[in-house]
């Protein structure tokens, strides 16, 4: 992307926002792409009463057992008949992406997003669930791995590898993530200055609040602010 480059690993996925300049270098095995009308989007959005505005997601890897499960069920399934498309496996489709809709505003790194939900990774994997619950309670503070690792009963070493292979992020960058998805209903629902937000956050400073921010949505906090007001 313009931003940067990523590579997606096993059932790791991206969501791109329309217009999102991008192209794809390479490809090993197989890729799984879905392409939804926004429209569509915001108007489920809408009917679970999830926010009133366009939907805008982050551009990170993102990693979640609930989508995986959806593209595994969806791609059997339809390998199934893609000699014989017929009715069936058109309304079939039409209730899966309404599916996945709700799982990809409820489950995603979003402007929509008020938290992270992350009950799916309860039954993936305990250890990293309880580190993910952990940090969400006390993100405000300045963890070290150690820190982390001790709450899951793993050295930082294992800590780490088995924290990224579950939630496609190291344990450091999910909670910076984690940081961004709270400081969200500040910048959107106060007039708090954003270096008050980011220090209120647990970012140790604006400068580094900003650059995340502004990887993960091409915009500036302060930009974002005005574009949504």
């Amino acid at each position: 992307m313009k931003r940067k480059d990523f590579a997606l690993s096993k059932e790791q996925f991206m969501i791109f926002n329309p217009h999102e300049e991008h192209k794809q270098l390479s490809i090993e095995n197989q890729k799984f792409l879905i392409e939804l009308n926004p429209l569509f989007l915001n108007e489920i959005a809408n009917s679970i009463n999830f926010n009133n505005y366009d939907i805008q997601f982050a551009n990170s890897i993102q990693k979640n057992p609930y989508i995986t499960q959806w593209a595994l069920f969806v791609n059997e399934y339809t390998s199934m008949y893609k000699e014989n498309i017929d009715n069936s496996v058109a309304l079939f489709l039409d209730h899966s992406f309404s599916q996945l809709a709700i799982l990809l505003i409820k489950n995603t790194v979003g402007l929509h997003t008020q938290t992270w939900s992350v009950n799916s990774f309860k039954t993936v994997s305990p250890l990293i669930y309880k580190a993910m619950e952990a940090m969400m309670e006390d993100y405000r503070r300045q963890w070290t791995l150690d820190e982390m690792a001790v709450i899951s009963n793993l050295n930082k070493y294992q800590f780490a590898h088995l924290y990224k292979e579950i939630t496609g992020l190291s344990p450091y960058s999910w909670l910076q993530v984690y940081r961004i998805i709270r400081s969200q209903e500040d910048l959107k629902k106060t007039d708090k200055n954003i270096l008050d937000i980011a220090l209120d956050c647990g970012f140790s400073s604006v400068s580094v609040y900003n650059q995340l921010f502004k990887r993960l949505y091409g915009d500036t906090p302060g930009t974002l602010r005005k574009k949504l007001t």
